[in-house]
């Protein structure tokens, strides 16, 4: 699902701003890691195209998302910053395999009925 670029280097701008400027809104943050940027491979930032080869170690943050799917799971987005600044993330959706989406496609996942409005 998805493969459209999510790198878009954001200065200033909370999680918050950045799910919202996607029409995505958080519930509450599950957890935050720091993690090489370029090991192990991060399969839903390849699925998406988020490029971490210009980074040493990048700040991941998950969110629950206040959006569910049409059979009632869950859906989370992974915010992921460098020096408190937000180079990209992506969406997953609870028990969908490989369950990845661009943060753009929330349109998309409503037009398909795999999302609630």
């Amino acid at each position: 699902m998805g493969c459209s670029k999510e790198t878009t280097k954001q200065n200033n701008v909370t999680p918050t701003e950045y799910l919202e400027s996607f029409g995505w809104h958080i519930e509450e943050k599950t957890s935050e890691r720091t993690q090489d940027a370029n090991k192990p491979v991060d399969l839903g930032a390849m699925y998406t195209g988020l490029d971490l080869k210009p980074y040493k170690e990048v700040h991941i943050t998950t969110y629950l998302l206040k959006e569910k799917q049409k059979t009632g799971k869950k859906i989370y987005a992974d915010i992921y910053q460098v020096n408190e600044d937000i180079i990209g993330g992506y969406g997953h959706l609870e028990e969908w395999e490989p369950g990845v989406f661009s943060l753009k496609e929330k349109e998309r996942l409503i037009k398909e009925g795999i999302i609630n409005k």
